[in-house]
């Protein structure tokens, strides 16, 4: 059986040998994916300035609506009289989506999530009836209330 490609991007498999993952690799679904995951790791502020160094895309200037969004190799950001810049739905929602992510990778969002975790009451678990704790395999055993002792876990 061949070996099977996977690509973390577009996360699909296909069967690997040089000519399918060259088609792959040059494929536009396989290029805008990969462009869309290192945007995704840029300074909001450096990825509005690339979108604003495009030239305007007519497209959406006239209609309203590009169907590339982000992809699009034209910039959708239109300025007012005053010079000051109009950002797109999809550019806000992008930047929204980035906030997000950022505030709950960020240490005090982890720390509150604790703090919710511990706020809540312990679940507690019955056995279906008829089993025994002590017999129960060791994977199936709940934690010890005072939980494991980690200190000498690098010496195995």
């Amino acid at each position: 059986m061949p070996k099977k490609y996977y690509c973390d991007f577009c996360h699909c498999s296909f069967p690997d040998n040089p000519t399918n993952r060259q088609k792959h690799i040059e494929g536009a679904a396989h290029q805008a994916n990969r462009k869309f995951h290192y945007d995704w790791f840029k300074e909001p502020e450096e990825f509005i300035r690339e979108q604003q160094s495009k030239p305007p895309c007519r497209r959406y200037l006239n209609h309203g609506f590009c169907e590339y969004r982000l992809d699009c190799r034209y910039s959708h950001i239109a300025y007012d009289m005053a010079g000051h810049p109009i950002y797109p739905a999809e550019l806000i929602e992008w930047l929204q989506q980035r906030q997000v992510a950022d505030a709950s990778s960020s240490p005090s969002a982890v720390s509150m999530q604790q703090q919710q975790q511990q706020q809540q009451p312990a679940k507690r678990y019955r056995l279906p009836s008829g089993w025994k704790l002590h017999a129960l395999p060791p994977s199936l055993k709940p934690p010890p209330r005072q939980g494991y002792d980690w200190s000498d876990v690098a010496t195995w």
